[in-house]
Order: structure tokens, then sequence, then C-alpha cells
């Protein structure tokens, strides 16, 4: 769901910005298998620097742009620094990335959450109460200003007048004292990060809090709701595909949201079809070079010389033997995959005749090579007429993908899977 052309040397430049401007966008990254790191950006089990287990946070600092096969996919390394401080490089395939933010059943432990949270936030991140606990009520929504240890580590700015009195010897220097009401302090598994683009200035809050909840509303739990344990939900995976910052993404997997339907009801994901995109039979095409993706590239050497060469489209064949739909042209007779063709005077190869402007209908993602680049929250917008904002590339499995109107750009979607709106 990532964009394959903000490629992996952008993360060293939004690392540059980071230490300039306090409240950028960390790049945090988890495990997504255990996996020793490394010395340098190769593998090799003679210079390890130690290993970290799946679930384990991991700072990113830089990635290296060479792209190689790792664990059976093509990935690059990247540069990471741990909640311990060790640094090291680890392989894209070893990784998954978020553009938004990881829930806590991502993680296999309360620590693993801490060290997450601790490395991703920034004074004023907006968070969500995932349960009840004293004056804090599940689904209020709060800005995470500070985490220290021990008991209650999370100190959060309520969008409530709780009539707190907080120790301020927890609360970050300069912390505006108009604010001390709406101060509550929460376990680690109370709440999560809603991953938004930008945090919330303090003196924001300060201004607009006060005015607005002038009274406290009393509400107090007395036992608070029951305990969400730590642990990895059964079938959950990391996915895969391209990350906004910079290139290989694997995250984006099925994290469970179920679990979390009271403040986010997602229908249940049904796996899409690669459909004829905007081609049709008597559609002029470019062919192009089949990938080798899903098992096999369906390919002969004598093909090569049709490469780039125009043709027209005489027969819809249906899917090959690795799940890719395939025509007949004319001038030979070889089946080409769709995936792999450009539409002439319209579109890019791969994007199945699809361009900037075009009216769809959006599809549901199918997985190939077990990545399916998919969130629950795309669901909604399955079935629904969009129009197509821009042009996005590529992602992990080679699915061309774009962005459309009706999600405001959130979400990175496979033309592979859409139809024609007309």
């Amino acid at each position: 769901m990532r964009n394959k052309r903000l490629i992996a040397g952008l993360i060293i430049a939004f690392v540059a910005l980071a230490g300039a401007y306090a409240q950028a966008k960390p790049v945090v990254a988890v495990l997504s298998s255990d996996s020793p790191v490394y010395a340098n950006s190769a593998i090799d089990s003679t210079k390890t620097v130690g290993s970290y287990l799946r679930g384990e946070p991991v700072l990113i600092l830089s990635s290296q742009d060479k792209r190689i096969v790792v664990d059976g996919v093509p990935t690059i390394w990247y540069q990471v620094k741990a909640s311990d401080g060790g640094t090291g490089w680890l392989p894209g395939s070893r990784l998954s990335f978020t553009a938004t933010a990881f829930p806590r059943s991502a993680f296999q432990t309360e620590a693993q959450y801490i060290a997450y949270v601790s490395m991703a936030y920034r004074v004023g991140e907006k968070v969500v109460a995932i349960r009840s606990y004293e004056k804090v009520s599940k689904g209020d929504i709060g800005y995470l200003v500070d985490i220290s240890d021990g008991y209650l580590p999370f100190a959060v700015v309520w969008e409530r007048n709780l009539e707190a009195t907080p120790s301020t010897d927890y609360l970050p220097a300069g912390f505006p004292p108009v604010l001390e009401p709406f101060v509550y302090f929460v376990n680690a598994g109370d709440v999560e990060l809603l991953g938004e683009a930008a945090a919330t200035p303090l003196a924001t809050l300060a201004k607009t809090l006060p005015a607005k909840y002038k009274t406290p509303d009393y509400y107090y739990a007395e036992e608070p709701d029951d305990d969400l344990a730590w642990y990895t939900p059964e079938g959950y995976s990391y996915g895969s595909g391209y990350d906004e910052y910079g290139d290989y993404d694997y995250g984006y997997g099925d994290y469970g949201y179920d679990d979390y339907d009271d403040y986010g009801d997602y229908p249940e994901y049904v796996e899409g079809e690669e459909t004829y995109g905007n081609f049709t039979v008597g559609s002029v095409v470019i062919l192009g070079k089949h990938d080798d993706v899903n098992g096999g590239a369906n390919w002969a050497a004598a093909m090569d010389k049709y490469v780039g060469k125009t043709a027209t489209i005489t027969e819809f064949l249906g899917q090959d033997s690795y799940g890719f739909q395939v025509v007949r042209v004319s001038g030979n007779t070889y089946a080409w995959r769709i995936r792999n063709m450009t539409l002439k005077s319209h579109g890019e190869q791969g994007s199945y005749g699809f361009d900037v402007g075009d009216r769809v209908i959006i599809g549901a993602h199918r997985y190939i090579d077990d990545n399916n680049n998919w969130a629950d929250e795309m669901m909604s917008y399955v079935g629904m007429e969009a129009t197509i904002t821009s042009m996005e590339g590529t992602d992990g499995a080679e699915c061309y993908l774009v962005h459309v109107d009706i999600d405001d750009g959130d979400w990175y979607w496979r033309v592979e899977n859409m139809t024609p709106a007309d």
C-alpha cells in the first residue's frame, strides 16, 4: 500500500529532519520474525551484533539502496537502533512498517509495546483509550505527553476535564499549568497511538481544551474494564508492500482489528480477484516482460523479441497456472499477462490501462506471494466508485498502485483489482 517512488534515500533525509525538528514523525519498524542483527548490510553469521525477537521495535536510521533477494524476496537493508541503544543492520524482509501506528496486538509483551511507543511518539501524539481506567473512559481521545518507568507509565492529556491533580515531576518541562486538570496517568495497555502525521503542540491544547471543557464530568470507572492480555492473535500476519518512507514495507498484515470494534468496526476481509482492468478485446497494447512472482514468470526466451512491441488483444484466455490473467495478441501465439502490458496512449506499464482521472470501482486485494498489501480499514471502500488521483508505482508483489479521491489519499490501491466505473 505504500509508494515505491519514495525511495529508500528518503529515510535518510527523514531522519536528518528528525534531528532538526523535534516533532518530525519517527520511522519505527517491528521485527516480523526472529533475526540476528548484522554489523553491515550483508548476511554474514560471523559479523552479527546481537539478535532480536519477533515483535521487537527498531528505529530506522538509514537504508542501503541496493535491492537483493533475502528470505526469498527482493529487499533492501535498513540500519536500525533498538530500545537498548544498540545499532546494526537488518534486511527489510524481516521488518514490518506502517504509515500510521501499530496496535498493541502487534507485540508479544508489554515491554515491547512500551519500547515501541517510546520510539514512535512525540509530545502531543494523539492516542485513544482501548479500555477504561478510573477517570478515563474507553474510547476517550488524548495526547501523550510523557513516558516514565514503572506503574502507570503514560502521562496523557485527555479531551475531558478530569479535575485531575497530577504530579508535575512526571510532566515535560514547561508543561502548561492550565492543562493539569486534563492529565491522567494510565497503563501501557490502556491506549494505542493513532499514528497521525503531526503531533498537537501543548500550546495549542492549552488554548483549546480549557475553553471547551470548563467543568469536570466526574466519570469514574469503579473497576477497570477486562484486562487485555499481551498476545499475538491467531492468524496474525505482517503482510508486505511498499511503505511511504522509502521502499519495502512488510506491514499492514491482519492485526485483529475486530478486537477493537468499539472504535473501528471494519467489514470482514474477502479476498479480491485480478480483473482485466481497462483492457478489452481490440485494445492496442505495448507488450512487457512478465515478472517472476507468485511462483513463476510464465515466460519463454523466444518472447523476448516481442517486448516493447505494439500488438492488439485478440482473445481473453483466463488465468495462467500462476494465477494471472493472460491474453492472446496479434502477431504471435504466446499468452501474455496483462499485468505487464501498457495500454497504448493511456496509463503506464502495469497500470491495467488506468490513468489519473479515470473512474473505477474499488476491489479488495488478493494474496500474491503471501502478500495482500492490505489493512482492515480498506474493506469499507470496496465496491465504491472512485477517481484515480495519482499513479504510485509498484509494491513488493510488483502490483501497480494508485491513490484515489474517496479516502483522501490515505491508502494505496492495487489497480489489478479495479474495474472501470463506466
